[in-house]
């Protein structure tokens, strides 16, 4: 990217590493870390991807009322935010062993919610994602929350408005207790639609 769009500058560095520091006492974290530019050139690049109705109903009855592009391929800032991110965590990683492996974001998905869309429902992240798992969101007026159970106990907002970096701990992160701590989330409230990318490591067989 030109511009010095999604570059890892010193300060972009810093924050990414508070962030990961501060996971390893929450399940989830979120911060400010992209430019208006950066998210409208995302938001203009994914609109050019092929959807498809996700499936209405996925393991322990979780709805998924969205349309999805999967897997999305890592093309222009798709690309380019996806390397700045695991040039990012993998500097953070290597300095403070947090992370079980080096991060390859080779799974990237794109979601768009209609507006009086469902969301999902409350669900972990499989367990073949690891280390860390990441949501952008691009525009769009919705609810991202973590709970402790799955009939949503101890609900939290998280901030994923169009800027923010979401991080959630995932197996094989020193700072998560154990798999089975991998946090429940999910999202409702889509008063005005939604667009967003989740980027994750998959341990590939």
């Amino acid at each position: 990217m030109t511009g010095g769009l999604f570059a890892l500058s010193d300060a972009r560095l810093q924050a990414l590493s508070a962030a990961v520091q501060a996971l390893c006492h929450m399940p989830y974290i979120s911060c400010p870390f992209f430019t208006e530019d950066e998210v409208q050139q995302m938001r203009k690049d994914v609109s050019t991807l092929p959807f498809r109705d996700a499936q209405s109903v996925v393991g322990n009855g979780v709805h998924q009322d969205f349309q999805v592009c999967f897997p999305a391929p890592r093309i222009a800032s798709l690309d380019a935010v996806a390397s700045l991110l695991e040039k990012g965590l993998n500097q953070i990683g290597q300095k403070n062993d947090i992370f079980e492996s080096d991060i390859v974001l080779n799974d990237c998905a794109v979601q768009r919610y209609h507006a009086q869309s469902r969301g999902i429902g409350i669900h972990k992240d499989g367990l073949r994602y690891r280390n860390i798992v990441i949501i952008i969101t691009l525009s769009g007026t919705s609810t991202l929350y973590g709970c402790t159970t799955r009939e949503g106990a101890g609900r939290q907002v998280i901030d994923d408005s169009p800027g923010q970096l979401v991080l959630l701990a995932a197996p094989g992160f020193k700072g998560l207790a154990s798999a089975a701590d991998r946090p429940l989330h999910g999202v409702d409230n889509v008063t005005d639609g939604r667009l967003s990318i989740g980027l994750r490591s998959e341990q590939l067989k």
